[in-house]
């Protein structure tokens, strides 16, 4: 019998887990990937949820990237976790749910420069963007709390969720 091939890292082990990257899974029965962290690059999100050209899917991948190409511009490393219904078998996902994990200053940049608090105001990506923002240090100490929140669905079902580098 083979094992299953996810990996679950809660988000307090994240930075500190050597895990191997997996291709992410298929969905399970109920559309939600299986549980777990699943580590995945750019191209993979990409060829895995970008959908049809000038679908929902596609505009919520160009407002995925360009919140990466600017986090990158602006210096932020880190990791996205990325969850709702874009990371799931829906069709025509409605948002996608995002939390940047960066370095211990993010907070301080946020407050001290102007393109970083452009990229990470959470009012502005919810009512004019269409997407859910949250964003922390790595050494937040409720990051592990947000493990329970996002490792599950609105009905409380346990689900995968989908990480990637900034």
């Amino acid at each position: 019998m083979n094992s299953p091939r996810h990996i679950f890292v809660p988000l307090s082990a994240l930075y500190n887990a050597n895990c191997a990257a997996v291709a992410i899974p298929e969905f399970r029965d109920d559309g939600w990937l299986p549980e777990g962290h699943w580590r995945a690059t750019w191209e993979e999100i990409e060829a895995r949820f970008d959908g049809q050209a000038g679908g929902r899917r596609a505009l919520l991948t160009s407002k995925l990237l360009a919140l990466r190409d600017g986090l990158r511009s602006a210096g932020v490393t880190g990791r996205m976790i990325l969850d709702g219904s874009y990371v799931s078998a829906k069709s025509e996902p409605g948002d996608f749910d995002v939390l940047v994990v960066g370095p211990a200053d993010l907070q301080v940049r946020k407050d001290t420069e102007p393109d970083v608090a452009a990229l990470l105001d959470t009012e502005m990506a919810e009512k004019e963007l269409g997407y859910s923002l949250f964003y922390m240090p790595l050494d937040s100490p409720i990051l592990s709390l947000l493990s329970t929140l996002w490792d599950v669905s609105k009905q409380g079902i346990p689900k995968g969720v989908v990480e990637v580098e900034i």
